[in-house]
């Protein structure tokens, strides 16, 4: 007779290979990565924009799938208020960021560096004021009209100097690849080319929030969602180490 006590489903000899690392998702894998904060709420990012594209794709076809549509472009919108209450206060980790830039030898670099961080400062702290009403601590109505609209133009203008930076990160991570170069750098410069490929995507997402009359909505939907599962891959990696 079968040992009732054996486990119906052997979760823990369930798993997939996590890539760029040597590392694999189990239960385990996967529970240490769902604490942390950052990779939740990159996973929530996932999600909104799969509602997004999917609401865009619906609405687009109309006729019945219209009412469908109109659910998930309304669920991607509660996903993104909710992302914001794991966003508060993340400004303060920028800071951090200042020993590094003080330690860059190339002086332009280092400048580009102390840029970004202000950047980084600016469009994080306009994202927090905007989230106050948001989420409903401030009356609606209690903010300028337009704070959304000018803490967007903070994000396109970070999207711009994160791409300077990142083409320098990977620019250095290449001279380093050279063919005798061990599997761990050919991943690091695998891992700039996809952080600048999100900020390229990050771009792109600005433009339509800054209703640029150039600015596609398909586009807006498309790289979002490549720049959610790019992050959530990046924090998964370091919740992971």
């Amino acid at each position: 007779m079968a040992d009732s006590k054996a486990p119906l489903l052997n979760t823990t000899a369930i798993s997939v290979p996590l890539p760029l690392s040597d590392k694999r998702v189990d239960l385990k894998a996967l529970n240490t990565a769902l604490s942390s904060a950052q990779t939740r709420e990159k996973a929530l990012k996932v999600f909104q924009y799969t509602a997004k594209l999917a609401g865009y794709i619906l609405l687009k076809a109309a006729g019945e799938w219209a009412s469908l549509g109109k659910h998930c472009d309304a669920l991607a919108k509660n996903l993104s208020t909710a992302r914001r209450l794991f966003k508060f206060m993340r400004w303060w980790k920028h800071f951090e960021d200042i020993k590094d830039a003080r330690a860059e030898k190339n002086r332009s670099v280092a400048r580009l560096l102390f840029l970004d961080i202000a950047c980084n400062l600016a469009a994080d702290i306009s994202e927090d004021f905007t989230s106050l009403e948001k989420v409903g601590i401030l009356r609606k109505g209690t903010l300028p009209a337009r704070t959304e609209y000018y803490s967007n133009w903070c994000q396109l203008v970070l999207a711009v100097v994160e791409i300077f930076v990142s083409i320098v990160k990977e620019k250095r991570a290449r001279e380093k690849a050279t063919p005798g170069a061990t599997v761990e750098v050919h991943r690091k410069l695998a891992m700039a080319q996809l952080e600048l490929s999100k900020y390229v995507a990050d771009l792109v997402k600005a433009f339509w929030d800054c209703e640029l009359s150039f600015a596609s909505e398909l586009a807006f939907c498309t790289s979002g969602l490549w720049a959610a599962f790019v992050s959530t891959h990046k924090y998964a990696l370091r919740a992971l180490k």
